[in-house]
């Protein structure tokens, strides 16, 4: 993260933009709070929706785990950049424009090799899994899996709809599925087209992670869940019946 922080700062300072934009993920969340501390600029973090007053940004963010909506704004943005990391998947792709193109410019890094405290020198592929915070479908899996096994009918949906995994913090904890595939306050924040939950019981900690999916679909045995009164459908029931049924009707209907 250094090296990125170092070389953003140093090409903010000298180019002066008025705005600068990043992804809310892990490492466009790390690299833009250390800009916004190097620059003395003002940050509007996990965006999801965004205007302009004048000269100054108007930023949507969710607050109180998405229990509210905020309008924030940076008061004095000064001559600093006003800098916004931007939740993933919450704004529509922009139409082509072929009147407009850009240039990508190579430029030397800010900092020298032996300057970077932190190398990475090794990595584990976690292979042919599709990416929570770019999937357009989560299958997610809560304590009513009722274990490891339980995920095995909710990987066969995600493959059959081309979805990642997903998953509560209960599950996580108990080492039923690694923190990867964690939804929630303390895991990814995901805003997909279609979330389906299977017995996720609905805690706070876990809506704040997903309340902003386009259609969210519940199942849920306990028809007094607290994940029914975000979900758009809910199917109360078995998950075990209900997520198999759901694969073949999918299955027949996408072949």
């Amino acid at each position: 993260m250094e090296p990125y922080a170092g070389l953003l700062s140093k090409l903010a300072a000298e180019r002066q933009p008025g705005f600068i934009l990043a992804g809310a993920t892990t490492r466009g969340t790390d690299i833009m709070g250390a800009a916004s501390v190097d620059l003395r600029a003002g940050l509007l973090a996990d965006v999801t929706e965004v205007s302009l007053d004048g000269g100054r940004v108007l930023a949507t963010s969710p607050v109180y785990s998405g229990k509210l909506v905020a309008t924030v704004t940076i008061p004095e943005p000064g001559d600093t950049p006003q800098l916004l990391t931007v939740r993933s998947r919450a704004f529509a792709a922009a139409e082509r424009d072929a009147s407009r193109s850009g240039e990508v410019e190579t430029v030397e890094p800010a900092l020298a090799e032996d300057d970077i405290t932190v190398k990475v020198v090794g990595f584990e592929p976690a292979g042919n899994q599709v990416s929570l915070a770019d999937a357009a479908i989560i299958v997610s899996g809560g304590r009513g899996v009722g274990g490891p096994e339980g995920f095995e009918p909710l990987r066969e949906l995600a493959e059959t709809l081309g979805a990642a995994i997903g998953a509560s913090r209960a599950v996580v904890d108990a080492g039923w599925i690694p923190y990867e595939h964690q939804v929630g306050q303390t895991g990814k924040v995901v805003s997909p087209d279609l979330y389906i939950a299977c017995g996720i019981s609905g805690a706070v900690q876990h809506l704040a992670g997903m309340r902003t999916s386009k259609v969210i679909v519940a199942i849920n045995s306990d028809p007094e869940a607290p994940i029914f009164k975000v979900a758009h459908y809910g199917i109360v029931g078995d998950l075990f019946e209900i997520v198999p049924a759901l694969n073949e009707a999918f299955k027949q209907r996408l072949s």
